[in-house]
């Protein structure tokens, strides 16, 4: 509590409003791009926090959905893009499943100084990491 006090006094009412607009114009963003680039499917269409959850589905499984063994694939994309993300060292994004559903990329928005550009770069980094699965 007393860590969320300094920060408010350091940044006023506004201050804290200006951040948590930017954050939120910043998942817009995503869920916007995501909802128009192939290859990316949202979890949920319209996110209600600052968690945007997608699946990258590579070319090899696109149009394959109706597949038996669809899901068991698709459950194994997200790993194996996380494994190169560490070994490329260019970015960490988290994944995990959900009941039913393949495992997902959950991006976490909490910092109002991530870009535009930060995000685009995002989205071609998973597309370049995982095109070939």
């Amino acid at each position: 509590v007393f860590k969320l006090w300094l920060m408010w006094k350091a940044k006023g009412n506004q201050g804290w409003q200006q951040d948590i607009d930017a954050v939120f114009d910043k998942t817009r963003y995503l869920v916007d791009k995501l909802k128009t680039r192939e290859g990316f499917k949202l979890v949920l269409d319209d996110p209600e926090c600052t968690n945007v959850c997608f699946w990258y589905i590579p070319p090899s499984l696109r149009g394959k959905e109706d597949e038996a063994d669809y899901k068991d694939k698709l459950h194994q994309v997200a790993p194996k893009i996380k494994e190169r993300m560490v070994l490329s060292g260019t970015m960490l994004v988290g994944y995990q499943p959900l009941g039913n559903k393949p495992n997902f990329f959950r991006q976490v928005f909490s910092s109002p100084v991530v870009t535009e550009e930060d995000l685009d770069f995002l989205l071609d980094e998973v597309e370049r990491l995982g095109e070939d699965l």
